[in-house]
């Protein structure tokens, strides 16, 4: 393949929904329309296997149960089984936090708009309108991870590490794991030298035991589902191993930047609350600036749906707000235009005095003065617009529960 011979050190995988979808098609008249069940099962045998053999012997009986064995369609999957299939692809960090299929609105991205027909504009507009609404939920998610507690589940000084460190959907996944402890228990095994070696298996699953290898002066652990290096979430396994080993804080090696707060910035070692104070240059990040004013603006957003009173002075000073930043910007433009006139004046009676090359670094400096203060423009009126949204979907609900109130009284 093209991919394996420039990028030889590559490891390229192919879309495990997409395969699923094209069995269906592929396989629909003979077998989904009489044999309903048998895409539950393809999906269980290869998302549900946790080792090699498994995953084979799962496929054998598969295929002698719908009678496949000679279907091209079966076998050029099971050809190609180590580029899809996750048991063959642990080894290897995706950053994947699920063995199952990704969410199907990342693989339908454009579904529905893609077509022979779809035009270059439309699918420029279809794509900003995208990534404008991931970029909203994104902003959403990281407000709710800075200024919402998790609920802990157990008294486990790692759990409440974890709730510090991880983004709010990562300590989700690994509360999960951690709770998972509880009906895995670890099994000593072997006690020589250095490394220990467990078994650690659910309650009833003893056939499914994963072996994990614990090295006691490093204080490292390696299981043989090898979830941490597929996904780098740490698995209820070693966290087993961790509980029966008394280690009560989860080691910095098992924490990768990538899941926690402070994963979008370099600054520091943590995630800064507030811009404020801070040095000119980490303000100049469209992000942070983006997620500061969020920050503030949010609060009228939750001060306002408490009552219609309240919720009128907030839309006042919202909407006086984004008559402020609309002449901001008409500001800015005039300025610009401005100091070009000016800078075309100061040419004409300097022309002799400037070089062209100093000539066409001013045009540069102040076309880059202008672009950054549309830019800026852009992102408050995206901000306000999402303020708008959140306070009339606030509004609705409040005028719903005094309508409910007013039914009950009635009642």
């Amino acid at each position: 393949m093209a991919v394996a011979q420039v990028l030889p050190e590559a490891r390229n995988r192919f879309c495990r929904w997409s395969i699923f979808r094209q069995t269906q098609e592929k396989l629909t008249n003979v077998f989904y329309q009489a044999n309903p069940t048998f895409d539950f099962e393809l999906r269980k045998c290869v998302n549900e296997a946790d080792t090699v053999e498994e995953f084979e012997s799962s496929w054998s009986n598969l295929l002698g149960r719908y009678y496949l064995m000679d279907n091209e369609w079966v076998q050029f999957l099971y050809n190609i089984r180590d580029q899809w299939v996750p048991v063959f692809l642990r080894d290897v960090f995706f950053g994947e936090l699920s063995t199952v299929e990704c969410n199907d609105a990342l693989s339908l991205f454009f579904d529905g708009v893609l077509s022979t027909s779809t035009t270059v504009q439309l699918l420029i507009k279809q794509y900003e309108k995208a990534v404008s609404n991931l970029h909203e939920k994104e902003l959403k998610d990281d407000f709710d991870t800075s200024n919402t507690t998790p609920v802990l589940k157990t008294p486990s000084p790692m759990e409440k590490q974890a709730a510090n460190l991880y983004t709010r959907k990562i300590f989700m996944k690994f509360q999960g794991e951690l709770f998972e402890t509880l009906a895995n228990p670890a099994t000593l095994v072997d006690d020589a030298g250095t490394v220990t070696t467990y078994r650690v298996a659910k309650f009833g699953e003893e056939n499914k035991a994963h072996t994990v290898r614990f090295d006691v002066f490093q204080t490292k652990a390696t299981c043989s589902c090898r979830m941490f290096d597929f996904s780098g979430i740490i698995c209820r396994h070693v966290l087993s191993v961790f509980r029966a080993k008394n280690v009560l804080m989860l080691p910095s090696e098992y924490v990768l930047k990538r899941w926690t707060k402070n994963a979008k910035t370099s600054v520091g070692e943590s995630m800064p609350e507030s811009a404020i104070g801070l040095p000119s240059s980490f303000q100049e990040s469209p992000i942070v600036r983006h997620n500061n004013l969020r920050h503030e603006a949010v609060k009228y957003v939750e001060e306002g749906a408490k009552s219609i009173h309240v919720y009128n002075v907030a839309m006042n000073a919202l909407q006086e707000a984004s008559k402020r930043v609309a002449a901001v910007k008409s500001k800015g433009t005039n300025e610009a235009n401005g100091g070009n006139q000016e800078r075309h004046a100061i040419e004409n009676q300097s022309s002799s005095s400037l070089s062209r090359e100093e000539k066409e670094k001013k045009i540069l400096e102040l076309s880059t003065e202008l672009e950054r203060t549309n830019q800026k423009c852009e992102v408050y009126r995206a901000i306000l617009l999402a303020l708008f949204r959140d306070m009339e979907d606030q509004k609705l609900k409040l005028s719903v529960k005094v309508q409910n109130a007013r039914l009950s009284l009635k009642e």
